[in-house]
């Protein structure tokens, strides 16, 4: 029993590397061997490593948003993770379990057993054994986080949600447990709860590094620019050489300084800030309905679920939006985890094409997997309406010259090109691209090039749902139009 129970929790220490950028790395403690636990029979077949199963989204341990002039991290460096928090229970278990070897409890021996196959009446076996209190460590609690570290890893959403349920329950002053929850509720893209699940472990521990990272991050998303900033400064206290996070809370002690003076409502789950001059109600109101409208259109398309919750940001001036978010001189808006305008692109005569595409992008962050970004900045034009005079012109010059972008060069980030006619041309190949989809596969087909990003399968998509697409294919179709 006990190499199973060790072959478990090695592999729940493999599995979740919660990146948001490639220099994200996560620590992979080994298992430490241990003679086998007395009277229990080993399974008839290996135990499943749950490190091939999908990881669950990320929390912290990756930068966040950042500028490209960004430092980048140092070599070495390993950003702090919530698994990370939740890994202390299952390495201080695994030392524990030479000693369980020799004095467990019948019960705590029929928990142990059905940990693998059956982890609820394993969480009800532990928490029925009268030695589950040792000396301070609650095995019921440790194992019970265990299980439910592999329930988030095998996407075992239901059994991950019943295992927080108790938890809040049996240790609602152990942070780990709040952590836990805080995970299930990111996965289930109920982004109030993650943070308020976040804040009560950041109250319990808030010296604990990753916790506090979270917390500065999930404070950015809700609006909280001054949460976020000092939530950041103390995460920095414990970790003061990680650069990209100094920058980061730089920003957002901008923001909170410049967001002070802003008006704010909440309507069907969009709260908005705005400036008192500049703007009028009725442009208020109009770009509160074309927000939510897109979201809505945006979900339908894909196939999601509409965002519960989404914080957009009017700055006053352009300059403004880029002090707050370092977006590039081309952009006119951005979202970022809030969704960010600004009073010149609001008041524009196309306001509501900005309006509409910052919208989907933030509703495509619903989606579990990298998107290819012709993918993603494709369907958001879409959504704006009908092509711009300055598309179709784009187009006449793919077909006369037949200067069509390499379709994997489109996967990357469209962000990072600062000359504006090269990102004029990526943004209106992207346009092509997803309008051949349509074309060729309908509304259907939309749907399941997001269910290839789901799975996994985010490149060549657009090759593999439309057999021989390329760019001669592209310029014909753009030529029929």
């Amino acid at each position: 029993m006990i190499q199973l129970v060790l072959a478990m929790l090695a592999g729940a220490a493999l599995v979740w590397s919660l990146q948001r950028t490639p220099a994200a790395r996560t620590r992979t403690p080994a298992p430490a061997p241990v003679a086998a636990l007395e009277a229990v029979e080993p399974p008839a077949e290996a135990p499943r490593e749950s490190s091939t199963a999908a990881p669950p989204p990320p929390v912290s341990a990756g930068a966040p948003p950042g500028c490209p002039e960004d430092e980048e991290d140092p070599p070495g460096f390993v950003r702090p993770s919530l698994w990370d928090v939740l890994s202390i229970r299952t390495q201080e278990l695994r030392d524990r379990l030479p000693q369980l070897s020799r004095d467990a409890s019948e019960p705590m021996r029929a928990g142990l057993r059905a940990m693998r196959e059956h982890p609820l009446d394993a969480i009800e076996q532990l928490r029925s054994a009268p030695d589950r209190d040792r000396d301070g460590f609650d095995v019921a609690v440790a194992g019970a986080t265990h299980m439910g570290m592999g329930a988030l890893a095998g996407q075992e959403a239901r059994t991950a949600h019943r295992i927080a349920a108790w938890l809040a329950r049996e240790a609602p002053h152990d942070e780990a447990t709040h952590v836990f929850e805080a995970l299930v509720a990111e996965r289930a893209h109920a982004r109030a709860d993650a943070r308020r699940a976040l804040e009560q472990a950041y109250a319990l521990a808030p010296d604990e590094p990753a916790i506090a990272l979270a917390a500065a991050r999930a404070a950015s998303d809700a609006g909280d620019f001054e949460g976020a900033a000092a939530r950041g400064r103390r995460y920095l206290d414990l970790v003061p050489e990680d650069t990209r996070v100094t920058t980061w809370t730089q920003r957002m002690d901008a923001r909170a300084e410049m967001a002070r003076a802003l008006e704010r409502r909440t309507f069907d789950g969009v709260t908005l800030r705005w400036p008192r001059r500049g703007v009028t109600p009725e442009r208020v109101d109009g770009v509160q309905r074309a927000l939510t409208d897109a979201l809505e259109e945006t979900a339908t398309l894909t196939g999601e679920r509409r965002r519960d919750a989404l914080t957009v940001v009017i700055w006053a001036s352009r300059d403004d939006m880029r002090r707050a978010t370092c977006a590039p001189a081309w952009s006119g808006g951005i979202f970022d985890g809030v969704l960010h305008l600004d009073v010149q692109g609001v008041t524009a005569p196309d306001w509501a094409r900005t309006a509409r595409h910052e919208a989907t992008h933030a509703q495509l962050a619903e989606v579990d997997g990298p998107i290819p970004h012709w993918l993603n900045e494709g369907l958001a034009q879409h959504l704006e309406g009908p092509p711009r005079s300055s598309v179709l012109r784009s187009w006449q010059r793919m077909v006369e010259r037949g200067a069509v972008i390499p379709f994997a060069s489109l996967e990357g980030q469209l962000l990072v090109i600062d000359d504006p006619d090269d990102a004029r041309l990526a943004y209106h190949q992207s346009l092509a691209m997803f309008a051949f989809l349509l074309e060729r596969r309908g509304a259907r087909g939309v749907r399941e090039a997001f269910s290839e990003v789901e799975a996994g399968r985010p490149e060549d998509i657009l090759s593999r749902l439309v057999p021989g697409a390329d760019g001669a294919q592209l310029r014909a179709f753009l030529a029929r139009r």
